[in-house]
């Protein structure tokens, strides 16, 4: 395997126009109901492709509603599964089956975009091994931490295998001409510490040894292996849709995906470490800013890769309904067995969640989320660097997303470039960090009329305490680091509590000046350690109040003294919930988008479709339980449904309706019209329902 030169463009995003066209109305529909079809397969296994039927392959896709199939040309193991003159074509493969599967996908009008495997590729770390990522130890990194372990060895983009990546891709984009996009994988580069780095980092007057510089420097190794890629497809068809799976999408810097995403996937496999709360907050961001996207999630039990493991029928279901309410198409993980024989069971599942996806489709191209409430990331805020693997757990937004769920409130999740003027309400969940641009922005949204809601450390400066006229001053940190109680305001607090409740964080002291009080703090007697503690776990309060306030209201401004969405995250206190609830709504004075008797696992979103002078009211019920622990996550599936009946709805509208019936079938449903909103009955729902709230226009 050749050693060959590295271009190295600027590592920054250039300021030139993107390549690709940004989304509008008129762009070429994405399709709707992929299936993502892993292939990761050892050298050790023989009988690659031994069962593999053209006729049946196309079929199985097609019986089951599916209109793309991502296939493999580079896996893991950097086998490619075609001949080729760059890499090493799978050793006991014996003929094309990157051609034989685009043919027969072709054959049944079923899309074929092309995987490449980047971060990880084990011939290639092999073959050379000093293209493999070394850590500030000098240790070989790969996944799971153990240099020798079974995990994938990372391989250095700042090395020449960037080079050689891209002469894949490029192999690619000439051999499959008709292919219908470039999907890659893992193309994040670690902070590095090995010898390509270094070399690159002392000419660029960089110190390797410095964790910083390193950070830096991966950053922009980062924006090489995009530019690198991009310039590979662009070269052979510049309309070519092309995607970076980062495994999530950060919440900030929507400049990177405009430029080199022609469209995002939302990797978030709810029974693995994503779970059932990160795909709708990653879609409530991603459709904020008008950005074609699918959800993918997997049929597998747990993880990627698990052949022989499903989920049930239920579960998919409900997840790409649940796709479809958040305004996404869906993508269905899965991984052919080495032989290539496709799998009935899984394809069974899979034809029962596409038929219903595609028979709602009309009701969902073309759709635009209703949202009374922005609520303003804290991971966005902190501007996180393209460097390594994203984390995909923030406990501020995911705390927040979760409350305004469970709520039944209507929101999208802003990075701080977003136009706010939309919304009735922003929140700005526990860190959010405002700097100069982001305190203009809510400035000119609070003189416009609009309402905030503060907590935690949100809007507050180390130095010069509040950012905004809240009413109080801050005085800093509760010295409890394991947290305080408080005592709410009655106007607040939760109906059953009528004593100071335990936080589970500390609170940021504050003391009220022309504010009007929202109850007040209590500290434990002590922090308790070793050498001090009383009780089962945390000490008791103190008979009398801190003198601290537990929040502050003021105009259209209202703080909370402790990161409450946050502690919902931790603790899932019910008290802290429903205080959080009444707040929320007393902001939106009371009357929300929509309000619903949907039980308290249930989920409500309202997409409107101007074409068609309509909205479409998706309320959605599943239970997840609890059932085992895999590789360190704990799996909660979905297995089946529970009925109910006669679901109020009640929505705001901006003139009465025509008319109300149900998605796809028509079934009409009787409604009424009381101070501009209109109430319905949902008379059954199992799982998932759409209704269509029709204002005058086609059917």
């Amino acid at each position: 395997m050749p050693s060959l030169p590295i271009p190295h463009p600027p590592g920054r995003p250039p300021t030139d126009p993107p390549i690709f066209p940004p989304y509008s109305p008129e762009s070429p529909p994405m399709r709707l109901r992929q299936v993502h079809l892993d292939f990761h397969t050892s050298e050790l296994i023989e009988d690659i492709g031994s069962r593999f039927d053209a006729g049946a392959f196309g079929a199985a896709f097609r019986d089951a509603h599916v209109d793309s199939v991502t296939v493999f040309s580079k896996c893991h193991h950097g086998h490619s599964y075609h001949p080729t003159t760059v890499g090493r074509m799978h050793p006991h493969l014996k003929f094309d089956l990157l051609r034989a599967q685009i043919d027969a996908l072709h054959a049944n009008g079923i899309k074929a975009p092309v995987y490449l495997s980047a971060g990880w590729d084990e011939y290639a770390a092999n073959t050379e091994p000093g293209w493999r990522l070394m850590d500030e130890r000098g240790l070989p990194k790969r996944v799971g931490g153990d240099p020798l372990g079974d995990g994938w060895a990372y391989l250095d983009f700042a090395s020449p295998y960037l080079a050689y990546l891209c002469r894949q891709v490029e192999e690619v984009m000439v051999r499959y001409p008709d292919g219908d996009g470039i999907f890659i994988d893992i193309p994040y580069q670690q902070p590095s510490a090995g010898p390509w780095a270094q070399q690159r980092m002392q000419a660029q007057g960089m110190d390797w040894q410095s964790p910083s510089d390193r950070r830096r420097f991966a950053e922009q190794v980062s924006f090489e292996l995009f530019d690198g890629i991009q310039a590979a497809v662009r070269k052979h068809d510049p309309a070519r849709p092309l995607f970076f799976n980062l495994g999530h999408v950060r919440r900030v810097r929507r400049d990177v995906y405009k430029r080199y995403f022609s469209h995002l996937e939302l990797e978030s496999l709810p029974t693995a470490k994503w779970g059932y709360d990160h795909f709708p907050l990653s879609a409530r961001y991603v459709d904020a800013f008008r950005e074609p996207f699918i959800g993918m999630t997997g049929k597998f039990h747990h993880l990627w890769g698990e052949i022989g493991s499903y989920k049930s029928p239920a579960a998919l279901v409900y997840e790409v309904a649940a796709m479809q309410a958040h305004g996404a198409g869906a993508s269905i993980g899965d991984h052919l067995h080495p032989n290539c024989e496709m799998d009935a069971t899984t394809y069974r599942s899979v034809a029962l969640a596409y038929a219903a996806a595609e028979a709602s489709e009309p009701w969902a191209i073309g759709s635009v989320n209703r949202a009374d409430i922005g609520v303003v990331s804290a991971e966005g805020s902190r501007r996180p660097a393209f460097v390594g693997t994203p984390d995909t757990s923030d406990f501020a937004d995911e705390g927040a997303a979760r409350v305004l769920l469970e709520g039944k409130f209507t929101f999208d999740v802003l990075d701080p470039e977003a136009d706010f003027s939309a919304y009735r309400l922003l929140i700005l969940p526990d860190e959010v960090v405002v700097d100069d641009s982001l305190r203009a922005s809510l400035d000119a949204y609070l003189a416009g009329g609009g309402k905030l809601l503060l907590t935690g450390r949100s809007g507050i400066d180390e130095e010069t305490g509040f950012l905004f006229d809240v009413g109080a001053n801050w005085r800093g940190t509760n010295a409890f680091p394991s947290g305080d109680y408080a005592l709410h305001d009655r106007s607040i607090r939760a109906d059953f509590v009528d004593d100071p409740i335990f936080m589970y964080v500390p609170s940021e002291q504050i003391e009220v000046t022309a504010g009007e009080s929202l109850g007040t703090v209590f500290d434990p007697y002590f922090e308790r350690s070793p050498k001090h503690f009383s009780g089962h776990v945390h000490t008791p309060r103190r008979s009398l109040p801190s003198g601290y306030a537990a929040g502050v209201r003021k105009h259209g401004i209202t703080y909370l003294a402790h990161p409450v969405f946050t502690a919902y995250r931790r603790s899932g206190a019910v008290a802290v919930l429903e205080m959080l609830e009444k707040v929320i709504a007393q902001l939106l004075d009371g009357n929300p988008l929509v309000r619903t008797s949907l039980p308290r696992a249930g989920r409500i979103t309202v997409r409107r479709q101007a074409e068609h002078s309509r909205d479409v009211v998706h309320l959605m019920l599943a239970h997840p339980v609890l059932r085992g622990e895999l590789r360190g996550d704990n799996v909660q599936p979905i297995q089946d449904f529970v009925e109910v009946c006669d679901v109020e709805v009640d929505l705001s509208i901006d003139s009465p309706p025509a008319g109300i019936r149900l998605v796809p079938d028509g079934a009409p449903l009787p409604f009424e019209v009381v101070d501009g909103r209109v109430r319905f009955q949902v008379p059954r729902l199992l799982g998932h329902v759409a209704l269509e709230v029709n204002y005058g226009g086609q059917a």
